[in-house]
């Protein structure tokens, strides 16, 4: 809550005392409740999609009140894209400053860490939830392009464009439809192929798709 306090100041032309108010911050946010809000709301959103996500639940789930969550994000939508937004960070956490690693090291996470991390996320259930979105909250959609997908989409140009520099793929190659390409496959194998999609077979796939992609002399330097 922001406190209102009182300023006394000197006008130095008349000598005159005069009074006036002004707004500081109050308490400041805790990361540890930003947390929990974003858990819960990233938790119940892949269980329930959006309307599963509303205020009160995600309140109950996170231990908070609603007047907490409405003093840190306006809408369950905006909720919802910071929470990707952040499930996005923590995963690329591990890899730090990636965008600067050599070709064959990126590949290589992305063989490694991408299963990995589509495993743990429930990416099937999560894509499906955002998929779902699509017709009747279009603004959580445009959000999460804009706050997940546009970055990432911007970052793995980087790595188009290091294969390009070091001739594994060809110089007139289009970074955006090889990106379109890569995860267009991966969504229609989460959401449309029936069976396991675990770990192994997931990086299985990966393997085999960047293969078809053309990166086959890196993944074959990397022993996959």
């Amino acid at each position: 809550m922001l406190a209102r306090v009182s300023l006394i100041w000197v006008n130095e032309r008349d000598g005159l005392t005069r009074t006036s108010t002004s707004k500081t911050a109050g308490r400041p946010r805790r990361p540890e409740t930003d947390d929990a809000i974003l858990s819960a709301a990233l938790s119940l959103f892949i269980e329930g999609g959006l309307a599963g996500t509303s205020f009160e639940k995600v309140a109950k789930a996170a231990g908070v009140t609603r007047a907490t969550i409405y003093r840190r994000w306006s809408s369950r939508e905006a909720l919802i894209a910071r929470a990707l937004g952040r499930m996005k960070e923590r995963g690329e956490e591990p890899l730090g400053r990636w965008q600067e690693m050599p070709l064959e090291a990126l590949v290589g996470a992305m063989i490694e860490y991408g299963p990995k991390a589509w495993v743990e996320n429930d990416a099937r259930r999560l894509l499906a939830r955002i998929a779902g979105s699509v017709p009747d909250a279009p603004e959580l959609v445009e959000t999460f392009w804009q706050v997940y997908a546009e970055p990432r989409r911007a970052a793995f140009a980087v790595i188009v464009d290091k294969a390009r520099e070091e001739g594994v793929l060809p110089l007139d190659t289009d970074a955006e439809l090889f990106q379109e390409m890569l995860g267009g496959a991966v969504m229609y194998r989460l959401l449309l192929i029936p069976g396991d999609n675990g770990e192994a077979e997931m990086r299985d796939y990966m393997v085999r798709l960047l293969r078809q992609l053309g990166l086959g002399r890196v993944v074959s330097k990397l022993g996959y």
